[in-house]
């Protein structure tokens, strides 16, 4: 920038601004980037803050505090909690008449005047980094790393299943939802190495190995438009007053106790490593609403504080797909916990892994224990065929509702296919 005399960075983290309680996965990556960023600035003189909860997060106490005179700031976008922590910061800097200037956050990755979209990004670390030069751990490095053995796995086929996806997928997101990887990097460096591939694999691009290039650039095209047209559906939904019985069944849904293998498989796993594969978020969601019937917005609340990469446009996407507020003219959406667990683990596997319980049985009943006379699990929440028929008929007599007011238009996305970049 041009202009200015000099610069301060300020970042608030997130919980400072609205957002929900980082995990501790999540919150160590992000004080990883601090310190890369603390010590990049101060290397060039710039001062770098970080305040958070229980730090004075005053934008214009900041400027005091370094004499600056204009405050230009990267607008996310955000949910209602976070906008007011912005609308408080602006009155500030208005009544110490200090302007104010708003970037909007794709583009002040961008060149261009005026806010043009030029083909070639501006990216936050060169382009050109090379090898070695980066920590094994630095986000960009872990990308390469990925990318150098992508066409050796069946990406498309092997995100979807337990155990398998771990190996095939790049487990980046939380590093794309923590802000330390962008989309237009990850694009970047995909689009190089597909070229390098395909000229030492001349005729392969219609193989498995040749797609997977395509495949994951796909999912991180798509991420950006998740974000913007999905972040505030919370907004839509108010906490309301909950039965201690329906409290309870939060809690045995959010531990994996609910007496079903593969959602229950999927929340342990969840909660012990911080991320599930996409089918399973699906699953999850889609359990906890249509056949548990849990409050969409106690749903999302819990998911937002165990996902290490929750992004707002993502997580809260899947609780209003299956609460009707997208796509609800398309049906219901809901998934047969035992057929799905049929369907991804068919050698019982992942369920008897994260269930340890059900080692005691033998195989074939692991998806549906109570089948077997002497069920090491309790009897299920619910019969989840009879749970299933309830929530389509009380999706239809909801359905006029929800037609009646007003529902968020969708773009053509296949919510079962495209997502964040994993």
């Amino acid at each position: 920038m041009t202009g200015y005399g000099g610069f301060t960075v300020l970042r608030i983290a997130p919980e400072g601004r609205g957002r929900p309680r980082r995990t501790p996965h999540r919150r160590a990556l992000e004080e990883a980037a601090e310190a890369r960023l603390e010590a990049h600035f101060s290397a060039k003189g710039i001062p770098f803050e970080v305040r958070g909860p229980g730090d004075d997060t005053s934008v214009a106490a900041a400027c005091r505090r370094h004499g600056c005179s204009v405050v230009i700031r990267n607008a996310a976008d955000g949910m209602a909690a976070e906008l007011a922590h912005h609308r408080r910061w602006a009155d500030e800097l208005a009544a110490a008449c200090i302007p104010l200037l708003t970037v909007n956050g794709e583009m002040i990755r961008r060149k261009g005047a005026g806010g043009a979209r030029p083909d070639v990004p501006f990216l936050s670390d060169a382009v050109e980094v090379a090898p070695g030069a980066l920590p094994d751990d630095h986000p960009i490095a872990l990308l390469r790393a990925f990318l150098r053995v992508l066409p050796e796995r069946d990406y498309l086929a092997s995100m979807w299943m337990p155990g398998r996806d771990r190996l095939s997928t790049s487990l980046l997101s939380t590093h794309f939802a923590a802000g330390t990887l962008s989309s237009d990097r990850a694009r970047a460096e995909t689009e190089a190495a597909e070229r390098a591939w395909h000229r030492a694999n001349p005729g392969q691009a219609r193989t498995v190995a040749g797609k997977s290039f395509g495949a994951f650039k796909g999912r991180v095209r798509y991420r950006p438009g998740f974000l913007t047209t999905f972040s505030r559906y919370e907004d839509d939904l108010r906490p309301l007053p909950i039965t201690p019985e329906m409290r309870r069944r939060v809690e045995v849904w959010r531990d994996g106790c609910t007496g079903i293998p593969m959602p229950d498989a999927a929340m342990r796993e969840l909660k012990a490593t911080g991320w599930i594969n996409f089918r399973l978020r699906q699953l999850a969601a889609s359990y906890a609403v249509q056949l548990l019937g849990l409050p969409p917005f106690e749903v999302g609340t819990v998911l937002a504080e165990l996902f290490d990469d929750y992004e707002p446009g993502i997580t809260w996407l899947q609780v209003a797909i299956n609460d009707g507020r997208v796509n609800q003219d398309r049906g219901p959406r809901i998934l047969n916990p035992v057929k799905q667990g049929r369907d991804l683990d068919p050698d019982e596997s992942y369920v008897r892994a994260w269930l340890p319980e059900l080692a005691s049985l033998p195989a074939g009943f692991a998806h549906e224990p109570w089948l077997h006379p002497a069920s090491p699990l309790p009897p299920p929440l619910v019969d989840h065929l009879a749970a299933a028929r309830a929530a389509r008929a009380a999706w239809g007599a909801k359905s006029p509702a929800l037609g009646a007011r007003p529902v968020h238009e969708t773009p053509s996305f296949d919510f079962g296919e495209r997502n964040a970049p994993r």
